[in-house]
């Protein structure tokens, strides 16, 4: 049976069977998008902290938006041309509407980029610190050695200790307790990774065993078997399984598990003892409500006429309390069943205990000197030992950056809510303190930052005038006041370094050295050689315990940055798809033309339109997130 209207249109409405299905999907498409750009409008006005504005680089948007303007003209051309039978028209125009879309996502993925290598910064102060983290090594020291660039970092170290970002925290453990369940890999990994470079083993201190069941159970009811207080018959076992043929899988029983005392630490280890772990829990699990079960049996026969025999004391039993309900005076099981000590931690000494490198991600809290612990997302625990022992624990690990944005905005608004002066509040932030071996140059950018807005008042006063109460119609926003931007320092660094008198902010030839509209074309490039030569982005190292949040540019940061890669990351799926649908005609669809050129003609007429709903997508995402 031939299905009607596939290819000519029905004469009452004019449409073919595919550009009714195309309108039906768009429409879905108009609610997906549309209820993505109400949920930033909503977040946006509703925002509690300063939504940042005007945060990415406009050039590489403004030119994406005339190639997709263009990509929509070609593709209707190539439509034009399928219907006029001009094959090889039809063929230029779609290839320059496909190599559109190529132009397009090579830009999207130069600003992903930039975005995803860009380091941002709130200290406890909300002082917002933006740059790019500088290089270092671990020397032979033991010290954290740093330099700009990767290629320099390892030429510090003698070693050849691998280069990393310097926004991690350098920690010396003497010993490191992993979570059985939660362990994570590649953190483990990392970790023996680091030892063995430097001549150091992570290795159990005691014998351990480890019970899944009760038919293994050796130790007492209260606590595993250990080196420490041990029984004679403790004593034989562990003899026993000491023996060099019996140990040599390091396993007793179906669901137990011996480490003895020197094995060294790998993740086929913690492997093994999270399934003894897991089959502890769930041995536990299944004697525990065997225990309630037999609890409530004798709670409901004593009590053979009380309605509410469930609610009376002795029918509750808490967790805390299971392991003594379940024995009598003389120690016998009264349910029949017995709960085991399950393990949950394996510790490991470091010997000799060296600095191992912690990205500041797995972190899950501030590491305090004091406290001598870095606590991990995976629980796992470094311990610096006894509190005597000075050498390890938390050593000085600034974070290193070569800064290229400051924002005061959000530490103006916490000034404003507690009813302080903001200018007062910010230059008393760490950033000018005595703190910040820095901080004179610092002062010096921010004495430059608050002639050009003084400048920028006036100029906005003469232009624009006063209202009838007697304020000025135009000031300067938020943005422009407490926010310096890359280019900001740049400009300054020109001004500073120019030759002569540096001119002022009311001087013509002062706003010539400002960077112009199509400088850093993705941003700030720290790479430029002016730039360098200009020390335009100056460093800055943040002590550790400065630091509230650090993130790249993602939506970790904060969640303009979660809405902005949401919808142009779907924005940019819908480009691709759109781009092999259009390639699939261009490249596969010579035979069709030949048979019936005219349903080819509808079905790009269709991807046409598709092509069309992409393109005014990003005509609406372009001025809400690069322009306002």
């Amino acid at each position: 049976m031939e299905i009607p209207y596939t290819v000519t249109a029905r004469k009452d409405t004019g449409l073919f069977n595919s550009k009714v299905g195309i309108w039906l999907f768009l429409a879905s498409e108009v609610m997906l998008f549309g209820g993505l750009f109400s949920g930033y409008v909503f977040l946006r006005i509703y925002a509690d902290y300063p939504w940042p504005e005007r945060a990415l680089p406009i050039v590489p948007g403004l030119i994406n938006t005339f190639v997709l303007i263009g990509s929509s003209v070609t593709v209707v051309f190539a439509w034009a041309a399928l219907k006029m039978r001009e094959w090889r028209k039809f063929q230029i125009y779609m290839g320059i509407t496909i190599a559109c879309a190529g132009i397009f996502m090579v830009l999207k993925g130069i600003e992903y980029k930039a975005k995803l290598e860009h380091q941002a910064v709130r200290m406890d102060d909300f002082a917002i610190i933006e740059g790019h983290a500088h290089y270092a090594v671990v020397g032979d020291d033991g010290q954290i050695s740093h330099a700009d660039t990767k290629t320099k970092a390892k030429k510090l170290s003698d070693s050849g200790a691998k280069p990393f970002k310097a926004n991690a925290i350098l920690f010396k453990p003497e010993t490191i307790d992993f979570s059985v369940a939660r362990a994570h890999q590649p953190w483990v990994e990392a970790v023996l990774e680091q030892a063995a470079k430097r001549k150091s083993k992570l290795v159990t201190a005691e014998d351990l065993f480890l019970y899944g069941s009760i038919r293994d159970y050796a130790g007492t009811e209260q606590e595993p078997l250990s080196s420490k207080g041990r029984t004679n018959a403790e004593t034989e076992l562990v003899a026993k399984y000491a023996n060099a043929e019996e140990k040599a899988g390091h396993t007793f029983g179906e669901r137990s598990l011996y480490i003895p005392a020197g094995t060294e630490l790998s993740y086929d280890l913690v492997k093994q003892a999270r399934e003894v772990y897991v089959s502890g829990r769930s041995h536990n699990a299944i004697a525990r409500t065997a225990i309630l079960k037999a609890n409530w049996k004798k709670v409901k026969a004593a009590r053979p006429e009380d309605k509410y025999w469930e609610q009376a004391p002795d029918a509750k039993i808490d967790a805390a309390t299971q392991l003594e309900e379940q024995f009598d005076s003389e120690g016998n099981c009264i349910s029949g069943s017995k709960v085991v000590s399950v393990v949950s931690t394996l510790s490991f000494q470091m010997s000799p205990p060296q600095p191992i490198v912690i990205d500041r991600g797995w972190v899950k809290r501030p590491v305090k000197a004091q406290e001598g612990k870095a606590e991990l997302r995976d629980d796992t625990s470094f311990n610096a030992g006894s509190a005597e022992d000075s050498a390890p624990g938390l050593l000085n690990s600034p974070l290193i950056l070569a800064v290229d944005a400051i924002d005061f905005r959000w530490m103006v608004q916490k000034a404003e809510e507690a009813g302080k002066d903001p200018l007062e509040v910010i230059e008393k932030s760490w950033i000018f303190s005595e703190e910040n071996k820095h901080a004179k140059y610092y002062k010096k950018i921010w004495k430059n930052h608050k002639a050009r807005i003084a400048e920028l008042e006036k100029e906005l006063l003469e232009g624009y005038g006063r209202d009838k109460e007697g304020n000025a119609k135009r000031v300067p926003t938020e943005t422009d006041r407490y926010r310096i931007t890359w280019q900001d320092l740049v400009h300054y660094a020109r001004v500073d370094q120019h030759e002569g008198r540096p001119p002022k902010p009311s001087d013509k030839e002062y706003a010539d050295l400002r960077p112009k509209f199509w400088d850093g074309f993705a941003g700030p490039n720290h790479k430029d050689e002016e730039i360098h030569e200009l020390h335009a982005f100056p460093e800055l190292e943040i002590p550790h315990q400065k630091v509230s949040l650090q993130s790249m540019f993602t939506p970790k940061w904060n969640t303009y940055y979660a809405v902005y890669f949401t919808i142009t990351g779907l924005h940019g799926l819908h480009v691709i798809g759109g781009a092999i649908v259009l390639g699939y005609y261009l490249f596969f669809s010579k035979g069709l033309y030949r048979r019936n050129p005219e349903w080819l003609a509808n079905r790009v007429e269709v991807g046409g339109l598709f092509w069309h709903f992409v393109d005014l997508v990003w005509i609406f995402l372009f001025p809400i997130l690069y322009l306002m």
